[in-house]
Formats: structure tokens, sequence, C-alpha cells
């Protein structure tokens, strides 16, 4: 009689290969989601990093645009200052006066040069404005990259404890069902 009484008690305050079952697989769904959250979180980290180091590159080619066209412009006006000396000379050795006609030639030919040496600077200021646009929204992707990742970690977290209080939930309610039978 006494271990009729001992199996019945144990049969009640055990738990059954149904409620294990289902604790198990809560447990797994919430470790499982935890770890989903922590990689997308990573690899949103890594995806920001890839990008902050590409928003570096592009200042880095930002600075180096410009300082290519500046020097192209130094270029230029040593050269443009050459052309008009050699201009003047010519002008002197026909026996021409640099008055009047020869002297808007000069004139006009210093602001045409002028105006193309301002351009090379112009372009190299644009190019490095471009680059550095890139460099922003490549740093604002990133940024964005890694809210994204956090938000999902943390919207996994959420899933977690409802993959377990569901998980529980049910485990309980087996077992009550199988207390009731």
């Amino acid at each position: 009689m006494f271990d009729l009484i001992l199996c019945e008690a144990q049969r009640l305050y055990m738990a059954t290969g149904v409620e294990i079952a289902l604790i198990v697989g809560a447990v797994a769904g919430t470790v499982g989601a935890v770890q989903q959250g922590r990689a997308a979180e990573a690899q949103s980290k890594s995806e920001q990093d890839i990008l902050n180091f590409n928003a570096a590159q592009k200042i880095k080619e930002a600075e180096e645009v410009r300082a290519a066209a500046q020097d192209e412009a130094r270029k230029f006006g040593r050269e443009a200052k050459a052309f008009k000396g050699t201009q003047r000379v010519a002008i002197a050795r026909g026996g021409v006066l640099a008055t009047g006609t020869p002297a808007l030639l000069l004139e006009e030919t210093a602001q045409e040069l002028e105006a193309d040496r301002l351009a090379i600077l112009k372009q190299g200021f644009l190019r490095g404005e471009f680059a550095e646009s890139q460099a922003f929204a490549a740093r604002f992707a990133g940024k964005s990259a890694r809210a994204r990742g956090r938000n999902i970690r943390r919207g996994s977290l959420l899933t977690a404890g409802g993959i377990a209080a569901s998980g529980i939930g049910a485990a309980g309610l087996a077992g009550q069902q199988l207390k009731e039978t």
C-alpha cells in the first residue's frame, strides 16, 4: 500500500517527458533567440567598422585630391607666367609697343590663364567635396547599421522572454492536465 501511494505521489510531482520536452524546447528557443540577437549586433558592428574605414579612406582621398589640384594649379601658374613672359618678349622683339591691341591681347591671355588655373582648383575642390560627402554617407550608414543591430538584439531578448514564458506555461499546463487524468 505504501508503495502504491509513493508511486502516485511521484506521478503527481515529478516532471513527465512531455513537460521536460516543453521546457527543453523553451530553453533552446530562448538561447537561440539570444544568440541570434548577439550575432546580428556583432554583424552590425562589423558593418559599421567597414563603413567607418571606407569613410576614413574617402576623407584621405578628398585631402589628396585637393592637394593634387593645388599642386597642378601652382604648376599651371608657373607655366602661365612663363608663357606670358614669352608673349611679351615676342611682342617686344617685333618692335610693337605693349599698348593698345597688344596690351589687350596680353591682358586677355592673362585672364584666360588665370581662369584655367582657377578651374583646376575648382575641380579639385568639387572632387574633394564629393569624396567628403561619400564619407559622411558611409558614416551615417554605419551608425544606422549599428542601431539596427542593437534593435535586433533588444528584440531578440523580448522574443527569448516570450519563448521562455510560453514554454514554461505550456509545461505547466501539460503537467496540470496530466495530474487531472
